[in-house]
């Protein structure tokens, strides 16, 4: 069956441990990336489902991919992967970069990452109000467990603590170059961004009036 070419952009130090990472697994990268956009770019569309990036949000996106000095990837995927990953870039204006750099962090998933997600790093239902299957203890068929869904217990404690998908998570400002949405408002340098500088700003200004301490009463002698 031909396959079609896509290539993207990556931070180096991400790609390097992602190739490294999938080695060691003798994972073949290409066959597992096809099957992981064509299965994650449903969650994508869900969640962003009404919201395209402005042009300012796509530009401070890029540019911050940009400068991470990015490695160029070429893969070849199934060509109804490439026509649902090039249907969902233009739908919702998706840095496709920044999608791709975001799969990769989440299926790598590092104890840091984890640790900030607020995330356990033993996939398990404690601490949440589900029930989360357990795993196989048969290798193969574990392997099989994860194939169907590899971010399932990422995706469902994302859920479960910040109420949102994975795809529109708010991550560290430093890693801008791995969102696939931001509100003008977030953007440096736009008029939202300025007003809502602004109205932070004069609410701090509003609470500085606030006391911190309750007042004491003024207790009166008797005369």
């Amino acid at each position: 069956m031909p396959k079609t070419a896509i290539s993207f952009n990556v931070p180096p130090k991400l790609w390097e441990a992602f190739k490294k990472q999938t080695d060691e697994l003798f994972l073949s990268r290409a066959p597992f990336l096809d099957y992981m956009v064509a299965n994650e770019l449903p969650y994508l569309r869900t969640e962003l489902a009404g919201l395209k990036l402005s042009l300012r949000a796509k530009r401070h996106i890029a540019g911050a991919m940009k400068r991470t000095g990015p490695v160029s990837v070429n893969i070849e995927v199934r060509p109804e992967t490439a026509e649902a990953l090039r249907e969902a870039t233009q739908a919702h204006n998706l840095v496709r970069d920044a999608f791709m750099a975001r799969l990769l962090l989440f299926l790598r998933s590092t104890d840091a990452f984890l640790k900030h997600l607020e995330i356990p790093r033993i996939a398990s239902g404690r601490g949440t109000d589900a029930y989360l299957e357990e795993m196989p203890s048969s290798p193969l068929k574990a392997m099989e467990a994860v194939r169907d869904d590899p971010l399932f217990y990422v995706r469902h404690h994302v859920q479960y603590a910040w109420e949102t998908g994975i795809y529109r998570l708010t991550l560290p400002r430093q890693i801008d170059w791995a969102a696939c949405y931001l509100a003008d408002e977030d953007i440096p340098g736009t008029a939202a961004y300025r007003r809502q500088q602004k109205l932070s700003n004069e609410l701090l200004a509003m609470l500085d009036d606030i006391p911190t301490k309750t007042p004491t009463k003024t207790t009166r002698s008797k005369k």
